[in-house]
């Protein structure tokens, strides 16, 4: 932890800094939540990125894609903690109207480091350094899953033994995951809105074959309905055709 950063503690806890009433900082990880020592903290994130709605973060943490989280990759929002399992990167988000959100620390995720903190690195390289604590954020975008956390995908709180939140420390989160699309069976068309409209109004339905060569007529009678079959005009020729010759033959038989 470098001695050029103000550490911020609530008995011996990192919290998130100027919050006043001191706030620790809340690290999930599995169905917990984590408090992380201030002996932990490399860099402190100067400030949290601004989210519009737990809807927005939810959507954001359930991608990886890297050019979704690029904007949250700026050095002051990035925190970056060490470990006995590594050390990783993390960044805090403000919701208007949560104002306990700022204090969850979000992972950012190796694929999102390796696709966009050169790309932040180039973006910054005019930007002055005049104190120690600005060199300290602009050398977390030199983190790489290789060097720095090798062996998991994040730090183990478990592991390295942090305390677990719990009594009034132990809040939820803003974030709304979004919906889970419903998977469609193999060789089924999706619904496009059209079957739970026929479930809505339809109570019955039955299909009849209209016979070639005819017309038919639907009454109404008690409820029930009375389908009639007419033959066409050609097709009351063609029958009676067919009825003559059969005639005709019967009579040649009979000779």
């Amino acid at each position: 932890m470098p001695s050029t950063q103000i550490v911020q503690h609530s008995g011996g806890k990192a919290v998130v800094p100027r919050s006043s009433p001191p706030q620790t900082f809340l690290l999930p990880f599995g169905k917990n939540l984590y408090t992380v020592p201030a002996t932990a903290i490399k860099s402190y994130p100067k400030f949290p990125n601004e989210m519009p709605s737990g809807e927005n973060l939810g959507a954001l943490l359930a991608t990886k894609a890297p050019e979704k989280w690029f904007k949250y990759c700026k050095p002051d929002t990035l925190c970056r903690i060490e470990g006995d399992t590594g050390n990783c990167v993390y960044t805090t988000f403000d919701v208007p109207g949560w104002p306990d959100e700022k204090r969850f620390l979000r992972l950012i995720s190796a694929t999102v480091a390796s696709k966009n903190f050169e790309q932040v690195k180039k973006d910054n390289a005019d930007v002055e350094i005049t104190k120690k604590h600005q060199q300290v954020r602009m050398e977390v975008l030199n983190w790489t899953k290789d060097t720095d956390c090798p062996g998991r995908a994040q730090i183990n709180p478990e592991i390295e033994k942090w305390d677990v939140v719990t009594g009034t420390d132990m809040i939820k989160s803003c974030f709304k995951a979004p919906e889970a699309k419903k998977r469609v069976k193999p060789g089924t068309v999706p619904d496009d809105g059209m079957e739970s409209k026929r479930k809505k109004y339809i109570c019955s339905e039955e299909l009849l074959q209209v016979p070639p060569g005819s017309t038919y007529k639907i009454n109404e009678l008690g409820g029930l309905l009375h389908v009639l079959f007419y033959r066409t005009a050609a097709t009351t020729a063609t029958a009676t055709a067919a009825t003559t010759a059969t005639a005709v033959e019967d009579d040649e038989d009979d000779l």
